[in-house]
């Protein structure tokens, strides 16, 4: 496709629960789509679910999208647009292809259930199609006998058989239309050149193809994209690890992390050059340019949520220290946390897999828990020499003026006994004097988020461990 084509895509979600990873995919397949081929990208609330559709869960679609950059060319609420659906259902109405059905809910639960014994396909045939009939559910007059073929760019052609389909509802009444009825006449109004949404809406696509052609419609073209797998196989949910985007949001990761991850979820960009190593980090502009339908796949994308952690790390150390801290800053929740001076926070950034975890890192530091003195030892040194080791470096750093003392200061003050006694010999017990643990950030690190006072008491109790 050239940026001559008129492209329109949309996503719909339904704000009945918090958006969540399948969506933020599909999501960006429709914005990646659009953007490559210079359409728009449309979201379209299908709010019309009355009891379930809740504000709070709108709000969540569009904060969500817009942390992620998927910001929308065009914006609706299918409940703005009864009007709309009344007039078509009208048409059909008056054209009798569309008819009120009598039947009562209880006596559909039995055909359904009849069916079910049968090991039929539960579907309802209507054995009353009276005109005369003003009030009832409002359903599709099916008459169709020839299979409906869908031509999906990723699956090829797949084939349905109408009769097994039978007379399936429109709407509860002209006021309250349901969900494949609202979404053809939307897709047709809004001028939808390509439908790209979950191949859990496979089923509804042969419906919303009748629907279309009684109405005279021309159909977009259908992509179904694969569903998100546990590591299990099974469908992706909270079991194995996955969220709700605003949770991961609050958890630190980064909106380029996710989008990165998200877009390898059951697509795959062409290959490089030969001998060029497989990459997997791609910048935004980058997905632009290389995505396409073509290379969604068939199967269930695994979605292994440690490979989002993966992501998350790589890409906060592509930050600069400015854009760390301004990122970073709004995490640091804890008392402990807001003693440590901004400026500091970069220090954390290739040590943490999601930004709060520098809140956690920073209370672990100041909340000194309490350790093993194997802990100041390191290879097969002595206590004893470690122990005058830190008698030394006790001397030295007591005797730096309180209002002077910093990592640089302290850096300063001991470089003659590194010098003297190499650099594991003195770094390495003042490091873990200060953290308790054998892997941390740097001594003079350590010592930069630390008062004086609270540095020698530290020294103090590893000298006497020893």
């Amino acid at each position: 496709m050239n940026k001559t084509n008129n492209i329109r895509v949309r996503i719909a979600p339904s704000p009945t629960g918090f958006f969540h990873i399948g969506t933020a995919r599909t999501a960006l397949f429709n914005w990646l789509f659009a953007r490559k081929h210079g359409g728009a990208f449309i979201v379209r609330i299908e709010d019309t679910d009355r009891e379930r559709s809740k504000a709070e869960f709108e709000v969540d679609i569009t904060e969500s999208l817009e942390w992620l950059g998927l910001v929308p060319d065009e914006f609706y609420r299918q409940s703005e647009r009864t009007e709309i659906y009344k007039k078509y259902l009208e048409k059909l109405l008056k054209e009798r292809k569309a008819f009120y059905c009598a039947h009562s809910i209880e006596e559909l639960e039995q055909e359904s259930e009849r069916q079910k014994k049968a090991g039929q396909v539960p579907c309802h045939l209507c054995d009353d199609r009276d005109a005369r009939i003003t009030e009832g559910i409002i359903r599709f007059k099916n008459n169709e006998t020839d299979a409906i073929i869908i031509g999906d760019l990723i699956r090829g052609e797949i084939r349905f058989d109408p009769r097994l389909i039978g007379d399936f509802a429109l709407a509860r009444n002209l006021e309250e239309p349901l969900y494949n009825f609202a979404n053809t006449v939307d897709d047709r109004e809004m001028d939808m050149s390509h439908v790209i949404r979950g191949e859990d809406h496979i089923s509804n696509t042969p419906k919303q193809i009748l629907v279309g052609r009684a109405l005279g419609f021309t159909q977009p073209r259908w992509t179904h994209v694969p569903l998100l797998l546990g590591s299990d196989r099974s469908k992706l949910s909270k079991r194995h690890g996955a969220l709700a985007v605003r949770e991961y949001r609050a958890q630190g990761y980064l909106p380029e992390a996710m989008l990165n991850f998200v877009a390898l979820l059951g697509w795959h960009p062409p290959a490089g050059k030969r001998g060029e190593r497989e990459r997997e980090v791609f910048s935004r502009d980058e997905l632009i340019e290389l995505f396409s339908l073509e290379r969604i796949q068939k199967a269930g994308a695994i979605a292994e949520m440690q490979k989002l952690d993966w992501f998350n790390r790589e890409y906060l150390k592509k930050l600069s220290d400015k854009e760390f801290i301004d990122r970073a800053a709004p995490f640091i929740s804890s008392p402990e946390g807001k003693r440590v001076p901004k400026e500091l926070l970069p220090i954390f950034k290739k040590r943490i897999t999601r930004l709060s975890d520098v809140d956690q890192e920073i209370r672990s530091i100041i909340n000194l828990s309490d350790y093993e003195a194997g802990v100041l030892l390191k290879g097969d040194r002595e206590g004893a020499h470690v122990c005058m080791i830190i008698d030394t470096i006790l001397n030295i750093l007591s005797r730096i003026d309180p209002q002077k003392f910093s990592g640089v200061t302290a850096r300063e003050a001991l470089d003659p006994l590194v010098k003297k006694e190499g650099i594991g010999s003195v770094l390495w017990p003042l490091r873990a004097s200060l953290s308790g643990k054998e892997v941390s950030i740097g001594p003079f690190e350590l010592v930069d988020i630390l008062e004086k006072d609270e540095v020698v008491r530290r020294l103090i109790v590893a000298r006497n461990k020893l």
